[in-house]
């Protein structure tokens, strides 16, 4: 058969009564942008293939889908082992309150900083991702080009991107005194919601199939019912889903119930009221719910709540360990019927760590063995995801799947004697260990490397444009501190 390009001789995942099973020494093969035939070359049904591609020694996986990633130069990297307040703010107030004052970021920064995620995302097997810059430096949205440069740099690079542009009422800065605020201002967050919009609108223009927007109200405690609820009005009328941040704080927890209206009800309650609930609705972290061993609060119905509207959590585990926190736990999200899926809230954006750190944090707050296994952290980074983003022919290979594969290697001498490798894959293996990457029928990392990018220009671009972040934030800090003394580095760092 013309066209049809072959992987094979390795462990492939394939999709077979209502699961994933891995043939060993299997095949996929693809015809232009659609999966064909799974199985073993040997079969009768094999379609004869043009090409060939010998995954020997190698993990033929669906590719990998992020349902939650900070697609910019990232912040958090400046929190490391740093005892800093819970959401805190990244900027003076008196920046916040001067619309003149440009962001950090020039133009030329926007571009390399979404080029740079892009790339990385790639590399490291996530054929699907759902895009959010940090909010910590801005004022109430996104500035309008840095979404946009995220959309050009996917289209560029062949990715599949669900990107959004940022909204919310209540903005956080620190004071003269360093005392942190929250400046609240529901025309701002209209503003947001409308630049929202129009970037789902651009996007859809394009009529590229890989590219997506949807709407990120970005943490429900910072905005208001109305605005939560006509997100969801608009979402339905856009026909796109809804995302965003939700107790991913103890403290969003006891602001919520300090509340007299509040005080018989759980945050997840509150969603349900306000309608903020569905298959559509992707609460990213969702830590911090009733049962909860910090919040002292009973488990209740939350997650009986979450699983029968079809909400789906986004859980980022990496980023809560940095911090010293945990959700408690996935595995119970998951035998509660809640459909959880993947995300890398951080850097680097390696699903693969997410789900090795994920299953071990699990075990340990959960005090089991059997608790955060593979087949449960590797459904959340494949079916999972896809589910959230209601795209049943994503994160599986079966014939009639479109083909996004993602594939690995699986080194022996420094993962060791290989008996399940699926166990190999997630406990022993990283997102650099990605050797090609198909989205869309198109191969887009190949040897490890994106195709078409000059990866050392663009790792300088990215590390200058990081120096003007770091910078940056210092310029705006009310006290007048070096940046050093702002995020003093593990050691001293001498410079010539």
């Amino acid at each position: 058969m013309q066209g049809c390009l072959a992987i094979q001789g390795g462990w492939v995942v394939a999709w077979g009564d209502g699961g994933h099973q891995v043939l060993d020494g299997g095949t996929v093969v693809m015809e232009g942008n659609r999966i064909i035939f799974v199985g073993f070359p040997d079969d009768p049904g094999c379609p004869q293939a043009e090409k060939v591609i010998d995954a020997r020694g190698k993990l033929i996986s669906p590719g990998l889908i992020n349902l939650h990633c900070i697609a910019n130069l990232d912040l958090q990297i400046l929190r490391m082992d740093k005892d800093v307040s819970e959401g805190s703010a990244y900027q003076s107030c008196s920046y916040l309150m001067d619309s003149t004052a440009p962001h950090i970021f020039s133009d030329a920064d926007f571009r390399a900083s979404a080029e740079f995620s892009v790339a990385a995302l790639l590399k490291g097997g996530s054929t699907s991702f759902c895009a959010v810059t940090t909010g910590a430096t801005k004022r109430w949205e996104d500035p309008v080009e840095e979404p946009y440069a995220l959309v050009e740099a996917s289209e560029r690079m062949g990715a599949r991107g669900w990107v959004s542009h940022l909204y919310r009422e209540g903005c956080e800065c620190t004071d003269i005194d360093g005392v942190r605020r929250t400046a609240w201002d529901r025309s701002k967050a209209e503003a947001g919601l409308d630049h929202a919009i129009d970037l789902i609108k651009q996007i859809q223009k394009m009529d590229n199939s890989r590219l997506n927007g949807f709407l990120f109200p970005s943490r429900t405690d910072r905005c208001s019912d109305d605005i939560l609820k006509e997100t969801i009005r608009q979402s339905k009328l856009l026909g796109v889903h809804v995302r965003s941040h939700f107790s991913e704080y103890l403290s969003e927890y006891h602001e919520f119930k300090s509340k007299v209206e509040n005080k018989e009800r759980t945050m997840v309650e509150w969603l349900s009221d306000i309608g903020f609930l569905g298959p559509q609705v992707c609460l990213t972290h969702a830590v911090y719910i009733a049962g909860h061993s910090a919040t002292g609060a009973p488990a209740g119905e939350d997650l009986a709540i979450l699983a029968r509207s079809g909400t789906s959590v986004g859980h980022c585990p990496v980023v809560f360990a940095r911090g010293g926190t945990a959700m408690e736990s996935f595995s119970r999200y998951v035998e509660a019927g809640v459909n959880v899926g993947l995300g890398t809230d951080t850097f680097p954006p390696d699903l693969v760590e997410e789900m090795r750190i994920g299953a071990l944090i699990n075990k340990v707050v959960d005090r089991k063995r059997s608790a955060g296994t593979v087949r449960e952290f590797y459904n959340a980074a494949t079916i999972g995801g896809a589910k959230a983003l209601g795209r049943d022919d994503l994160g599986r290979l079966a014939a009639g799947c479109t083909a996004d594969i993602s594939i690995f290697n699986l080194p022996e001498l420094e993962a060791g004697p290989i008996d399940d490798p699926m166990r190999t894959f997630v406990h022993f293996c990283h997102g650099w260990d990605c050797d090609m990457v198909i989205v869309d029928g198109n191969v887009v990392v190949e040897d490890g490397s994106v195709v078409g990018v000059d990866e050392e220009d663009l790792a300088f671009r990215a590390q200058q444009s990081w120096g003007n972040y770091r910078t940056g934030i210092a310029g705006r800090d009310q006290a007048g501190r070096s940046v050093d003394e702002l995020f003093p580095p593990a050691f001293p760092i001498v410079r010539q």
